[in-house]
Protein backbone atom coordinates (compact mmCIF):
# COMPACT_ATOMS: atom_id res chain seq x y z
CA UNK A 1 0.00 0.00 0.00
CA UNK A 2 1.53 3.60 -0.73
CA UNK A 3 1.65 6.39 1.81
CA UNK A 4 -1.22 7.96 1.00
CA UNK A 5 -3.69 4.60 0.80
CA UNK A 6 -2.67 4.10 4.34
CA UNK A 7 -3.62 7.37 5.30
CA UNK A 8 -6.63 7.12 3.32
CA UNK A 9 -7.41 4.00 5.13
CA UNK A 10 -6.77 5.14 8.80
CA UNK A 11 -9.31 8.28 7.97
CA UNK A 12 -12.11 6.37 7.15
CA UNK A 13 -11.03 3.61 10.97
CA UNK A 14 -11.37 7.26 12.58
CA UNK A 15 -14.80 8.33 10.94
CA UNK A 16 -15.94 4.95 12.05
CA UNK A 17 -15.04 4.85 15.09
CA UNK A 18 -16.13 8.50 15.31
CA UNK A 19 -19.99 7.34 13.75
CA UNK A 20 -20.31 4.16 15.96
CA UNK A 21 -19.96 6.37 18.99
CA UNK A 22 -22.39 8.85 18.00
CA UNK A 23 -24.59 6.64 16.60
CA UNK A 24 -25.04 4.14 19.69
CA UNK A 25 -25.35 6.02 22.97
CA UNK A 26 -25.30 2.35 24.79
CA UNK A 27 -22.04 0.83 23.30
CA UNK A 28 -18.84 0.70 25.30
CA UNK A 29 -15.97 2.21 25.31
CA UNK A 30 -14.29 -1.31 25.39
CA UNK A 31 -16.31 -2.11 22.39
CA UNK A 32 -15.25 0.56 20.38
CA UNK A 33 -11.27 0.37 21.54
CA UNK A 34 -11.68 -3.16 20.87
CA UNK A 35 -13.35 -2.95 16.86
CA UNK A 36 -10.90 -0.23 16.34
CA UNK A 37 -7.90 -1.94 17.43
CA UNK A 38 -8.63 -4.66 15.22
CA UNK A 39 -9.13 -2.57 11.97
CA UNK A 40 -5.65 -1.00 13.07
CA UNK A 41 -3.68 -4.05 13.48
CA UNK A 42 -5.30 -4.97 9.93
CA UNK A 43 -4.03 -2.08 8.50
CA UNK A 44 -0.76 -2.36 10.26
CA UNK A 45 -0.64 -6.14 8.68
CA UNK A 46 -1.11 -4.51 5.20
CA UNK A 47 1.19 -2.45 5.45
CA UNK A 48 4.14 -4.20 6.36
CA UNK A 49 3.39 -6.13 2.94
Amino acid sequence: MTTAELQEEFKRILEYGYHRGNENDSIKTDDIIRELSEQLRNLLDKSKV
